[in-house]
């Protein structure tokens, strides 16, 4: 054992916090200082810099650790050794290895203080100032508060410490974390939709990291995490899930949980939200003079009521409190996470189970939308969370991610028939399928195309289960996913007739280019007919093929790797153009963010708001459809050498050997193709071939 020091607890954190901010200098100088050096030519070794920084930084958490450990002996009063005016001087050990040693035990302590904590400030909130049953200390509020932050820190501090995490967990700090949020709002109240301060987001977030570390601990040995403590998260104390939302909405982005641990809490949000009244307030547009039409739904027993919003003031308070409501739906707050992990999405719905199609079902609810004036979409996180659980193809990913499709295809079937069958309130309240949702499902049904098309033609209607990649168990589903995705949204149409036209290029270079053309162009006629039979517009189409040629030229080329585009946005992680014959974890990120486009669509050159009251599509302009693909033919062609490229055209690129041809140039690009008849018929009779087959039939019917 080492020698034992006398230290005030608050120096000690001063002293931590200064040592963190000499770290963040020299690492934010170092490098300059390092250069100015090499510009003098000096001859001294500046590497010393980088090796003080990282000392510092070591020196720094050593000591975040002592003030932790000495602010808990004070706090149980252990090993005081003198009190004085400006604080009591606490005996500690300075070893490092000594203040390791009792970690275990303060954790336990910590978690009893937390929840000695919030039991306070809860009671306090609970009992009236004044009241005869309890005298209330003036001063518990802020003490109970300050506990709570210094938790919260040593949390923080002890991130890279097993032992501490596992005792913490053990002692039901999970548990305490999870009600957190409830806790803190009691005391802040509701204030123009605003149900928590700023410094307590701040605390949650700091807890959400703590409680994220304790789900990396192993399951079993030393040090193992405890079975309890996900369910304190999954089935919180008094069903509590906007607590537990809350640890998320304000703790690490999706891809730093462990995927299992999120993939189950995702799950239990799903089962609470599928439970609620409603999720949101009811709008009803004016009717006048009978109705002046506003928010209605206060003290209908919904979620929100608990957090005190409040309906009694004029319309733009009223629009702040659907505002608020909103953005503290706790599961929109977990879905956006999950909609961060790959592996977590594909494990909530990539399985052969009854709950993985229950999750898919919930998560292509078209009710993911926010009624008002004007009805905000509000599918942006299950567009990522459906996207990346069934478009990673990869060796390794590629039997999870086609369970998960399957489930989502059979969900959308159904959920087709509940959209069309809306009642007449929820037809105004919910006009149009979510944008989100209808890019998630053309990403899927397109990267799929090829399953699809193979699968579709020979599916008889009522067969049992989906076996294997048969993505389809009756010949209509396909057909109604798409309807589902398409039907007054050209922007989705577009999505899906990218993926698939660049799945055409591929296919004329692949082993087996005939058999793969064949169905695609099975595909194609499936989409075909899927538009046929919602009256699919000329000018709709119009919109969907400047929306596609956009995306060629804009943006789908650089995430799919056949031509440059924008960088990624703001809070994007984007690494680089997939390569499409592997169709791994890129595609199904450059989905994500290409999908972005059709929710929130981006300016650009061509008309596509032409979807007005036009003729609809009939059975002859359907036949013309395989024309579309053509260019997609040729420019296979072109990069797997079959044919030569043309020169001088403006609707050919040489260096990212693209075909991007508009209605204007259609006739010159046929001009010149059919100078290359001999070569291209095979494909263009395998691609017909499949489209014209029996599950491509036209008649829309």
């Amino acid at each position: 054992m080492g020698e034992f020091v006398s230290v005030d607890p608050e120096r000690v954190r001063k002293l931590a916090n200064r040592l963190k901010d000499l770290e963040a200098a020299l690492a934010r100088h170092g490098p300059s200082i390092r250069k100015k050096f090499r510009d003098w030519e000096s001859d001294l070794d500046v590497s010393l810099i980088s090796k003080q920084t990282h000392a510092v930084g070591d020196d720094a958490r050593d000591m975040a650790k002592r003030a932790d450990l000495a602010r808990n002996l004070e706090e149980h009063s252990e090993d005081v050794a003198l009190c004085t005016p400006d604080g009591n001087l606490v005996n500690i050990p300075w070893d490092i290895k000594d203040v390791k040693a009792q970690s275990a035990k303060e954790a336990k302590q910590e978690a009893q203080t937390l929840k000695t904590a919030l039991d306070d400030l809860q009671h306090i909130k609970l009992t009236p100032p004044g009241s005869r049953f309890k005298l209330i200390d003036p001063h518990a509020k802020d003490e109970a508060r300050a506990d709570i932050k210094a938790i919260a820190q040593s949390l923080l501090d002890h991130k890279d410490d097993p032992a501490y995490l596992a005792a913490f967990a053990d002692a039901g700090g999970v548990r305490e974390a999870a009600r957190l949020g409830r806790v803190l709002h009691q005391q802040d109240g509701t204030h123009g939709g605003k149900v928590l301060s700023d410094d307590s987001t701040k605390l949650i977030g700091q807890y959400a990291q703590g409680v994220n570390g304790i789900f990396h601990l192993p399951k079993k040995g030393k040090n193992a995490l405890s079975q309890a403590s996900l369910k304190s998260l999954t089935h919180p104390s008094g069903g509590d899930m906007w607590s537990v939302g809350m640890l998320f909405k304000y703790g690490p982005s999706g891809d730093a949980w462990n995927p299992k641990v999120l993939s189950e809490v995702a799950g239990s949000m799903l089962d609470w939200r599928r439970k609620q009244k409603a999720m949101r307030l009811d709008y009803g547009k004016p009717f006048p003079p009978h109705s002046n039409g506003g928010y209605v739904g206060q003290g209908d027993a919904a979620w929100y009521d608990s957090l005190d919003f409040d309906l009694s003031g004029g319309p733009d308070d009223d629009a702040k409190t659907a505002a608020g409501i909103r953005a503290n739906d706790p599961s929109l707050a977990v879905i956006s996470r999950l909609g961060q992990n790959a592996e977590a999405s594909r494990d909530l719905l990539g399985h052969n189970s009854a709950t993985s199609n229950r999750y898919a079902s919930d998560l292509i609810d078209f009710r993911w939308q926010t009624p008002g004036p004007k009805t905000l979409d509000d599918s942006d996180a299950p567009r990522r969370v459906l996207t990346l659980a069934a478009t990673d193809l990869s060796p390794e990913h590629r039997d999870q991610s086609g369970l998960a499709a399957a489930n989502i295809l059979a969900a959308a079937a159904k959920e087709h028939s509940a959209f069309e069958g809306r009642n007449g309130h929820e037809k105004e309240a919910y006009e149009h399928y979510p944008k989100g949702t209808a890019a998630a499902l053309a990403g899927i049904t397109g990267t799929w195309a090829s399953d699809l098309g193979g699968t579709g033609a020979s599916a008889t209607d009522g067969a049992p289960a989906y076996l294997e990649h048969s993505l389809v168990a009756r010949n209509t589903d396909a057909i109604k996913a798409m309807q589902l995705f398409a039907k007054d949204n050209p922007r989705a149409a577009a999505l899906f007739d990218t993926t698939l036209h660049q799945q055409v290029s591929d296919a004329v270079g692949s082993k087996h280019p005939r058999d793969q053309l064949t169905k695609l162009g099975a595909a194609a006629g499936l989409f075909t007919k899927a538009k046929v039979g919602i009256s699919y517009k000329q000018a709709q189409q119009l919109d969907e093929d400047h929306q596609l040629k956009l995306d060629i030229l804009n943006t789908a080329g650089a995430f799919f790797g056949f031509a440059s585009g924008p960088k990624p946005g703001e809070g994007e992680v984007f690494t680089g153009a997939a390569k499409v014959a592997e169709k791994g974890f890129e595609w199904s990120q450059n989905l994500v963010l290409l999908g972005r486009t059709v929710a929130a669509p981006h300016q650009d050159p061509f008309s596509v708001d032409n979807a007005d009251k036009q003729e609809d599509r009939n059975e002859d302009d359907a036949r013309e459809q395989p024309k579309r693909f053509h260019p997609s033919i040729a420019q296979g062609m072109i990069r797997s050498g079959k044919i030569e490229a043309p020169t001088g055209k403006p609707w050919y690129n040489p260096e990212t050997k693209t075909i991007s041809v508009s209605p204007q140039n259609h006739r010159e690009f046929d001009g010149w193709f059919n100078h290359n008849s001999e070569h291209r018929q095979p494909y263009l009779d395998s691609f017909q071939i499949g489209f014209l087959g029996p599950e491509g039939a036209l008649d829309g019917k």
